[in-house]
């Protein structure tokens, strides 16, 4: 493994820590919940949108420089104007989300937004990686805390709908 993969790691598993810690104390401080469910959304929205960001880095790449191996073609090309646009996809629901915590009272919906987000991101990574768009190593980190994310906005969204534990 490459250093730059190595810190990425770290930093990726740093970036989860605060999807746990709201997840807990959503589940555990009833007292806290509302506004732990509030930043939980606003961070979940801003980490939709890095994620989004990324796929701008994968398609502005230098294209003299093949991923895993195999040189750029024009479907590559074609990929990578795909990413361009889907780049802009998860910040767009991010901000539905926050729109829909912010003015419309709406913290189900929000969560249900950044869920679909983080599920379709996903999938279109892994479709880039048969592409050769994404690489693998960046696919297998991504599935590994896309895991963790998913569980936890599930778990809080749970919560909300049932009005578990909720002040």
């Amino acid at each position: 493994m490459r250093q730059p993969f190595v810190i990425a790691v770290l930093l990726t598993m740093a970036g989860v820590v605060p999807f746990l810690a709201l997840v807990t104390i959503v589940l555990l401080d009833p007292v806290e919940s509302q506004t732990a469910i509030e930043v939980l959304i606003s961070y979940g929205a801003v980490i939709l949108s890095f994620v989004g960001a990324v796929h701008w880095g994968f398609a502005l790449r230098d294209s003299a420089h093949p991923v895993n191996g195999v040189p750029l073609g024009p479907a590559t090309l074609q990929s990578e104007r795909q990413l361009l646009v889907f780049g802009v996809v998860p910040a767009l629901i991010g901000w539905l989300a926050l729109s829909a915590m912010l003015h419309f009272n709406a913290p189900a919906l929000a969560l249900f937004l950044l869920l679909a987000g983080f599920f379709i991101t996903i999938v279109v990574e892994t479709i880039g990686r048969g592409r050769n768009v994404v690489a693998g190593n960046y696919l297998a980190l991504r599935w590994a805390v896309s895991v963790v994310v998913l569980v936890t906005l599930l778990i809080v969204l749970f919560a909300v709908l049932s009005g578990m534990r909720l002040a």
